[in-house]
């Protein structure tokens, strides 16, 4: 467990809050350094004592890629491998706090989150006519997601809001509804799993928020807007803020008992959908007027996690990941964070982590992402509990430093073998609150951003002790296999024509290694004898 965060006055938080994002400079070179960063560091499972290396290579029988026009490696199968089937989105979690497919591979997911334009009416990542027909409204989700296997995603973070689930206490919007689970199924039929994320952020429109329905508050709260500079601040500072947090923690009018119904509602229109993955409770709660905000997780915040945990599960089953959070200001790492485990299995931490200065479209404040990366993979062996690093990113166009801190991140993310979704994918002609921070523009078109996301990554692994590097265009990665399936994702938008170079060499253990490329689908698959220690290099 982390040091407990006190907060006795607001002033000094805030100040240094500032002097971060005003005077924080990235490292010298920050941006050519994104070019050159590599990834080679081994997972946290045990390793073993290497043998010495002897290459050996597969013998080539037949043609072993898939689509036209595609080389004959030659590591590549006598057989191809056929792609593993999977009947639905879910994963499980192991005691090493690693998720699992149902062949048993170790599973790592990216993705994004669909996101910042979803926060306001009509509630949705994309534009459309309010009032389209769930035919139209089907076809415009479909443009919107179809771009997203070629960039390499699998998952995507998929917030809802309860003000448009339910405008009216007692009643829910069936057309919201209609459409949500529409954005699951196309969403499913792309091949991406869909974490329900309850998004809130300082509680509800009227406050420049977003997620919490404005009758939760007592009397009239005002207005929706969302024209905030700096709105994160009011956690700090807004007394309407902390105290609708306030009220929702004591259960003021029952409260808590209407946000579980709303789940109720959620869990029985999607939850046994095939495409949902998990349910995420509360995105970055509130701690209103606690003094002391790791106190008040251990008194307040784990023991709503472990009422809510037994509520969804006992609703929607035992095979939905149940995620939870941290709050918001734990994400600025600013102190040290407490991190707690829930009751329960097949659950999912999901933190957040953004540079101070980039968030806010500055330069890089030099914030480095392996450290605060490595301390939450740490609680997730210990706790055995997965991990979705569920938001991260950066504002504006480039700013300097960004690339490199998001190479650095993503380098970070796949040597610990931790899941992400990068924080937002959406199409904002009126930016909620003035955040720059999507991957795409109003017009749907990429920014440079997407660069540095898409690259390739060894998503499930058959075996253990891996190593993963992506380098200047060559991936090198290694494993012990199991004798199962293991895939590499070679994203199309990187790879378009497939690797111009593609090799796999034995270096330890029984012969007989040898890979299949799907140009398709984007993904090489290579079958490792039990015991046999591979390396597999790609450009």
């Amino acid at each position: 467990m982390g040091a407990i965060v006190r907060i006795t006055s607001v002033a000094p938080l805030l100040s240094s809050s500032l002097l971060l994002l005003s005077c924080g400079t990235a490292p010298v070179d920050a941006d050519t350094d994104a070019a050159t960063s590599s990834s080679a560091a081994s997972t946290d499972v045990p390793t073993t004592t290497a043998a010495p290396t002897t290459t050996t290579t597969a013998t080539t029988a037949s043609e072993s890629t898939t689509g036209a026009d595609v080389p004959v490696w030659p590591d590549a199968c006598a057989e191809p491998i056929a792609a593993l089937a999977r009947s639905s989105g879910r994963l499980s979690v192991d005691e090493a706090g690693r998720l699992r497919d149902e062949h048993g591979r170790d599973i790592l997911l990216r993705g994004v989150n669909t996101g910042g334009r979803s926060k306001y009416a009509p509630f949705v990542p994309f534009p459309i006519d309010p009032e389209v027909d769930l035919a139209g409204f089907t076809a415009a989700a479909d443009e919107f997601y179809a771009r997203l296997p070629a960039w390499g995603v699998d998952v995507v973070r998929m917030p809802f809001s309860w003000e448009a689930l339910e405008p009216t206490e007692g009643t829910y919007d069936e057309r919201y509804l209609d459409r949500y689970a529409a954005m699951i199924d196309v969403a499913w039929s792309h091949g991406i799993a869909v974490i329900v994320d309850f998004h809130q952020d300082i509680y509800a429109s009227p406050f420049c928020g977003d997620g919490f329905p404005p009758w939760t508050l007592p009397g009239d709260p005002g207005p929706a807007h969302h024209d905030c500079d700096n709105w994160g601040y009011k956690y700090l500072t807004d007394p309407d803020v902390r105290g609708a947090f306030d009220r929702f923690w004591a259960d003021e009018n029952g409260i808590q008992a209407k946000f579980f119904a709303m789940w109720d509602a959620m869990i029985d229109r999607v939850g046994d959908h095939p495409g949902v993955l998990g349910l995420e409770i509360l995105n970055e709660p509130g701690w209103g007027t606690a003094p002391d905000i790791g106190e008040w997780k251990q008194t307040t915040l784990l023991p709503f996690w472990n009422a809510a945990i037994a509520r969804m599960r006992d609703r929607a089953g035992d095979d939905l990941l149940i995620l939870f959070d941290d709050t918001g200001i734990d994400a600025l790492s600013f102190e040290p964070v407490v991190h707690l485990r829930p009751g329960g299995d097949n659950l999912m931490h999901a933190p957040h982590m953004y540079d101070g200065g980039l968030i806010n479209g500055m330069a890089w404040a030099g914030s480095e992402p392996m450290p605060i990366l490595a301390e939450i993979a740490a609680f997730s062996a210990e706790n055995g509990v997965a991990v979705l690093l569920g938001e991260f990113g950066y504002g504006g166009e480039s700013p300097s430093g960004g690339p490199a801190w998001l190479t650095r991140t993503y380098d970070s993310l796949d040597a610990l073998r931790l899941n992400s979704t990068q924080w937002e994918l959406s199409q904002n002609a009126e930016p909620w609150n003035f955040e720059d921070l999507s991957m795409i523009t109003a017009d749907g078109e990429e920014r440079p951003v997407v660069d540095v996301f898409v690259r390739p990554r060894l998503r499930a692994l058959a075996g253990a002790d891996a190593t993963f590097a992506w380098q200047d265009g060559r991936l090198t990665a290694g494993w012990t296999g199991d004798g199962g399936i293991s895939e590499v994702v070679i994203p199309a938008r990187l790879f378009p024509d497939g690797p111009t170079d593609l090799s796999l060499r034995t270096v330890s253990g029984p012969d007989g290694a040898c890979l299949t490329h799907d140009r398709e689908r984007g993904e090489i698959r290579v079958m490792v004898p039990d015991g046999a220690a591979v390396e597999l290099t790609l450009e």
